[in-house]
């Protein structure tokens, strides 16, 4: 799970990252990693990067401590963990988690969410929804995994409903790339 593998990692807020890395980075990257609007539409409207989401899994789950501390529930309530790709003509982008407290979900989006289509920053600004994210905080991956070296940011969603999520995403280099390519056609 993205989550259980991005605890160990130093995360700073979305204000401390920017003062330490936005000199090196490009501003693509900052962009991207900081944006508190949906991203999807971000990488829509601005770069023209048609977005499809690749279900992975979905089921009813207990936050551990960090999450439920995060979405300001009681530690081991349950939630729903949802495990998304994120890709552009058949290519990841990025990975993302998602765990929505059960006890704040409303119907409608839970049937939604089960249909694994659409990303979740889009499904609760399309219902109406005043969307608000939370939490920015942004984390370059120290492991040696597959994800080692790549860019994290995690965020609390929060809509006028009462539906919260923690998102976290996992950004491969083929965003930066794919992002690039986009910007000099």
């Amino acid at each position: 799970m993205i989550q259980e593998l991005l605890h160990n990692q130093t995360w700073m807020d979305v204000r401390t990252w920017r003062e330490q890395y936005a000199g090196s980075l490009t501003p693509v990257h900052v962009s991207v990693l900081s944006v508190v609007t949906p991203l999807t539409r971000l990488l829509e409207g601005k770069y023209g990067m048609k977005i499809d989401v690749h279900l992975h899994d979905q089921f009813v789950d207990d936050m551990d401590a960090v999450e439920a501390k995060l979405l300001r529930v009681e530690a081991n309530s349950r939630g729903l963990r949802r495990k998304v790709s994120l890709l552009s003509r058949g290519e990841v982008m990025f990975d993302a988690e998602s765990v929505l407290p059960l006890e704040m979900l409303p119907v409608q989006l839970m049937t939604e969410l089960e249909e694994g289509k659409r990303p979740l920053a889009n499904l609760l600004a399309d219902q109406g929804l005043s969307l608000s994210r939370s939490n920015l905080s942004i984390a370059q991956v120290q492991d040696e995994g597959f994800y080692g070296g790549c860019w994290a940011r995690r965020s609390v969603l929060g809509a006028t409903s009462g539906a919260k999520a923690l998102v976290t995403e996992v950004f491969h280099d083929a965003i930066w790339r794919k992002i690039q390519y986009l910007m000099q056609r």
